[in-house]
């Protein structure tokens, strides 16, 4: 990670990302591309989005950009427009994060850019051609500054729909579905498609846009969708869809108000794809995914390799990819390049039939898994790194492998494990537990915290 590039995007408080910030961010974007297309921009309902959307678009024009804001769009659609337009697009969001964050993500035809990108756009911040706001010594001629203009997004959101559209079969239409949008841009998409598509049995929460998210924190965890899950059980629901801020993420309720795991519905597309679609049929998934994954697409033919956390934008362009996964983070490249956080969850609709969710979804859990989250003190931080670091040592007489391709992974002679790491957007420790029981990773985790000396229950992720 760079110094302000995390694992997905530019991330802060208000404080960090400040207007002189995405001023400065504008200028070192427009500096790394000098395209001669226009750039695409679009922001979830954050306060702070119009501010330093007009920041990063006067950064950017001043040297020679030209750039078009799509207004208040999920970044599916962003991404979208960047890939049809074969252009650069940028997102500002904060994501799962809390409304007095925001940050930029910034995307190449479609798929998020690269970390070779992210660090030349660092090193021009850096550079002393990138000024403080007051820059007279690096203006050019009025002449030469490029341009920056508004669209009306509903024609690109719409034809968006008309891809997912095109790209399913979607035959049942009679579930009847609850949808919970957090108070944010996905709200602009996601009841529409399902209309579109024929779903008539709709019910909404947490519609209103607001900036505050008055309805829920936006990452859509089980202790955040207690809303969604008790109208899904009210109103004898088939399935809730949630969402996360700007979109690119969902989460499924099943009928009886279960939280479907990321990690199972992962093991359910995997079996569920058609891998028809590319020769080599390459599968990328992350540390984090269940040992059951690799099991399944191994049973369909498939090269599956592994891709860092955060990292599986470097891969989309591969020949013979067909399938990204990390929990919460799906791509298709049937779709688009992009992680979308609407498609999987009508994908689901599609492969579902007449059976109930919860029966279907039992057959891809059988390895039980625990995803928490713990917030940490930079005073703290160096301590829990030292003793991650060793406790391949303190705990010889259990480990069986280690693997440090993301933070630490734990293989334990039990046959459970333990994924370690720093979140890359927030100060936060993340621990990824799986095994053969509920009651194994309860156990394992309640070592961890005890030994890391973490307080309070921690938080899903």
């Amino acid at each position: 990670m760079g110094q302000w590039f995390g694992s997905s995007g530019v991330r802060g408080t208000y404080a960090d990302i400040s207007p002189s910030f995405g001023f400065k961010l504008g200028m070192a974007v427009g500096e790394t591309f000098k395209l001669e297309k226009p750039t695409y921009i679009a922001s979830d309902i954050r306060t702070t989005g119009d501010l330093l959307k007009f920041c990063f678009m006067s950064g950017f024009s001043s040297v020679s950009g030209n750039i078009i804001d799509i207004g208040l769009t999920p970044t599916p659609v962003l991404s979208f427009i960047s890939d049809v337009k074969d252009t650069l697009g940028i997102m500002i969001t904060a994501s799962h994060n809390p409304p007095g964050n925001n940050g930029f993500k910034l995307f190449w035809k479609g798929g998020e850019c690269n970390e070779a990108v992210e660090e030349q756009v660092e090193n021009k911040i850096r550079s002393s051609r990138i000024p403080e706001i007051y820059y007279s010594s690096n203006q050019l001629d009025w002449s030469s500054v490029g341009t920056g203009s508004f669209i009306d997004p509903k024609p690109i959101i719409n034809n968006y729909i008309d891809l997912l559209m095109k790209k399913l079969k979607i035959k049942n239409t009679d579930y009847k579905v609850v949808i919970d949008c957090a108070n944010n841009v996905p709200n602009l998409v996601t009841p529409f498609a399902l209309k579109k598509l024929g779903f008539d049995k709709i019910l909404e929460i947490n519609t209103a846009l607001d900036a505050t998210f008055p309805g829920r924190p936006s990452e859509p965890t089980a202790e955040n969708l207690q809303g969604l899950i008790s109208r899904v059980i009210s109103e004898s629901a088939d399935l809730g869809i949630a969402h996360d801020g700007d979109g690119d993420r969902f989460a499924i309720i099943d009928e009886k108000g279960n939280l479907i795991s990321a990690t199972t519905l992962i093991n359910f597309f995997l079996d569920h794809l058609d891998y028809s679609i590319a020769k080599n049929r390459i599968v990328y998934l992350t540390s984090d995914c269940t040992s059951e994954a690799s099991t399944i697409a191994d049973k369909h033919g498939a090269l599956v390799r592994t891709s860092r956390i955060g990292r599986n934008r470097e891969h989309v362009n591969e020949p013979g990819v067909i399938f990204l996964a990390e929990p919460n983070k799906l791509v298709f490249l049937e779709l688009g390049n992009w992680i979308d956080g609407l498609y999987p969850a009508l994908k689901l609709l599609e492969s579902i039939g007449t059976n109930s969710l919860s029966s279907i979804m039992e057959r891809y859990e059988k390895r039980k898994t625990l995803r928490k989250a713990f917030v940490y003190s930079q005073k703290d931080k160096q301590q829990i790194h030292k003793y991650i670091q060793n406790l391949s040592s303190l705990w010889s007489d259990q480990v069986e492998k280690v693997i440090e391709t993301d933070g630490l992974k734990f293989y334990l002679k039990d046959k459970s494990s333990v994924l370690i790491r720093f979140s890359g957007t927030e100060p936060k420790i993340k621990f990824y537990l799986e095994s053969d029981t509920d009651s194994m990773n309860t156990k394992l985790l309640k070592k961890l915290k005890s030994e890391l000396n973490l307080e309070g229950k921690g938080q899903d992720c």
